[in-house]
């Protein structure tokens, strides 16, 4: 399973966080490289009929629904930029052009250009990620990437496991997430209804496109070849990976983020491949893995060191439920 697949499709990073209006079908990533206009309150926001309805009767309502999110946000985009200034480090336009680049690879390098604006679609409609969003995380992500540059040297042990995860013995697999477990038992009940008439493979194909939460729903939830050994990967799914037989419905699996069900069409042998005819681009690879971890580390700490005092009554309805607190 190829990492951007991995990251974007079952673990909570950076790419949604800080993890993860939206582009059209179409519409490639772009970030917004300009400051939101500043609108007057007094402008009207919306019309309803002919009743003009003003930000103030709508904020409370926005904040509420996403307000927490919004001030990890802006808190974390404070804290790096300050973090930056005093290491005397700054931003260019290279280095958020890096990251829309990486962003792209993660979620779809082997797809065609079709399927790859499908899943680009999806992930950022799903998420919420509009052209100013997306534009502060890509900046966000080049700003901690660069904080943590020195601290990501791959070691030997790191690059022998990247090997047998890529080029070791793995499996040809299909996925469905949900966000609820009574979803993820309507979706094995709707497979098993459908596979005496169009056979197993195409029915979770069929169902994973309409009702599974990942990314991969648009491929009919198409992992490719992934490994057991992948840390990457949830340790509860990798263990179901293992046990699970060709051609044969996983149990449902709960995860920190859902619930998930597996299809593993076909085991795949290892490749004739050298460890030294390939070294340099798994030390790339480590090497990137490795910024990620410190990446998300980073933010934590940064957004504990920078907790704000939240004054706005609605805001501070939201931040104090704030991951279910």
């Amino acid at each position: 399973m190829p990492e951007h697949r991995r990251n974007a499709a079952l673990v909570p990073t950076l790419l949604l966080m800080s993890i993860s209006g939206c582009t059209s079908s179409g519409t490639a990533i772009t970030p917004n490289r300009n400051q939101p206009t500043t609108i007057a309150s007094a402008r009207p926001s919306i019309l309803i009929g002919q009743e003009a309805i003003g930000r103030d009767s709508l904020w409370p309502i926005l904040a509420e629904m996403a307000g927490a999110e919004a001030i990890r946000e802006v808190v974390l985009d404070r804290a790096i930029e300050e973090e930056l200034r005093r290491r005397g480090l700054s931003i260019n336009e290279d280095a958020i052009e890096s990251e829309r680049q990486r962003l792209i690879s993660r979620l779809a390098p082997d797809a065609n250009e079709a399927q790859q604006r499908e899943i680009e679609r999806r992930v950022l409609d799903g998420r919420g990620l509009g052209p100013n969003r997306l534009g502060a995380l890509l900046r966000r992500n080049a700003g901690l990437r660069m904080l943590v540059r020195d601290q990501s040297e791959p070691t030997p042990e790191m690059v022998e496991l990247a090997f047998r995860v890529r080029y070791g013995p793995r499996r040809e697999t299909r996925i469905i997430t949900t966000t609820t477990t009574a979803d993820a038992q309507r979706a094995l009940d709707e497979i098993r209804s459908r596979a005496n008439e169009t056979g197993l493979l195409a029915a979770f194909a069929e169902v994973g496109a309409t009702m599974s939460t990942d990314p991969s729903a648009a491929l009919g939830g198409r992992l490719g070849a992934i490994s057991v050994e992948d840390p990457g990967l949830p340790v509860a799914l990798r263990r179901v990976l293992n046990e699970t037989p060709v051609m044969q419905l996983s149990r449902i699996i709960a995860m920190d983020s859902g619930f998930a069900i597996l299809l593993v069409e076909r085991d795949v042998k290892p490749e004739p491949v050298s460890i030294e005819d390939v070294r340099k681009a798994l030390e790339l690879d480590v090497r990137e893995r490795q910024q990620r971890l410190h990446m998300d580390e980073l933010a934590r700490r940064l957004l504990i060191e920078h907790a704000p005092t939240v004054l706005d009554p609605s805001l501070r309805w939201s931040w104090d439920r704030r991951d279910g607190r």
